[in-house]
């Protein structure tokens, strides 16, 4: 999905924001990954370097729009973790000192993303506070970030912050029906994405029922037997992508689990998955699920660090938890 072409309905209000004149120069747009924050913050980058309307207002006819959309402006600036790197380094940071206090090419504002905001260094975070204190006039800072929590309360506290919610099913669905042909696939999607757009688009393009399917076997045959212990610690890394959405099925298997214990008969349980949690739930202590959701859940958080651990290795350790906590063969 090219995000250049896409466009984030859902964030008409936080748009409106941007529509008065500018009051600041640092904005962190927090929230979730996958609900659009990126498609949205490169929209409102356009419209504050547009020469013909005001705040953050794009004319799409411009020269500076026509550059935006060709990714060629003079005045953009998007940092990012360079290919192969897992951080924003300081080195990137200072490429951007010779830019930000030179006026700009076209006669505007000077705009600057960085995305995400909690993958710079150490190091780059003490110099890019240097930027955020003494600001250039007419330069904008655009941060991305997914974990606002983990962010230095320095630069927090010189950013406003853009709360960036998740959309309603309802709003997610007619996005999709525009974005894709697999009509078939949204609705499975739209259950698994858990609201986040972006990660549901990315499912309806590729075989997400089978995947889904290939998941509930997996986990069935793990704990019945754990015969397939070495096989799945192997393949699952291979796609860091699904291994992640894995881990998250593993974990509202366990919160299954724990709604058929504390939630019976309000039918909020994955009905695909429904007979494996059912039946957990009636042989299972619920601290057996707690123990495994929080071991899952760290699992999760780990790989979705950029964690230099050898993946097979800390995924094995998880599954013989489970096998040892809800395993039949035990």
């Amino acid at each position: 999905m090219n995000n250049s072409t896409v466009s984030v309905p859902w964030f008409e209000k936080e748009k409106r924001v941007f529509k008065n004149p500018l009051n600041h120069h640092a904005y962190i747009f927090e929230g979730v990954e996958g609900i659009g924050k990126t498609v949205f913050t490169l929209e409102i980058a356009k419209g504050f370097l547009c020469n013909s309307l005001p705040g953050a207002e794009a004319c799409n006819q411009c020269q500076s729009c026509r550059l935006f959309d060709q990714f060629n402006h003079p005045d953009f600036y998007l940092i990012k973790p360079e290919e192969d790197k897992k951080q924003i380094s300081i080195n990137q940071i200072r490429k951007l000192q010779e830019p930000l206090y030179e006026s700009s090419f076209l006669g505007s504002n000077k705009v600057f993303i960085i995305n995400p905001l909690e993958k710079m260094s150490r190091e780059a975070s003490d110099s890019f506070l240097k930027n955020l204190e003494e600001p250039p006039e007419n330069s904008i800072f655009l941060l991305i970030s997914h974990r606002y929590q983990t962010l230095p309360l320095t630069i927090k506290s010189r950013a406003i912050k853009v709360n960036m919610n998740q959309p309603d099913n309802e709003q997610i669905k007619t996005w999709l029906n525009l974005q894709t042909d697999h009509k078939s696939k949204i609705e499975t999607a739209l259950l698994l994405s858990k609201g986040k757009p972006f990660v549901a688009a990315e499912m309806v393009n590729f075989e997400i029922d089978d995947l889904r399917l290939d998941f509930i076997k997996d986990i069935s045959e793990l704990i019945k037997t754990g015969n397939n212990l070495l096989e799945v610690s192997e393949q699952w890394p291979k796609d860091p992508m699904t291994m992640l959405l894995r881990l998250e099925w593993m974990s509202d298997l366990l919160m299954d689990c724990l709604r058929h214990r504390f939630l019976p008969g309000q039918n909020l349980t994955f009905q695909d998955s429904d007979s494996i949690s059912s039946y957990l739930s009636q042989h299972f202590e619920s601290d057996n699920f707690f123990y495994l959701l929080e071991k899952t859940n760290s699992c999760w958080n780990l790989f979705n660090s950029d964690t230099n651990l050898r993946a097979d290795y800390q995924l094995q350790s998880l599954l013989v938890d489970w096998i040892e906590s809800v395993g039949l063969a035990r």
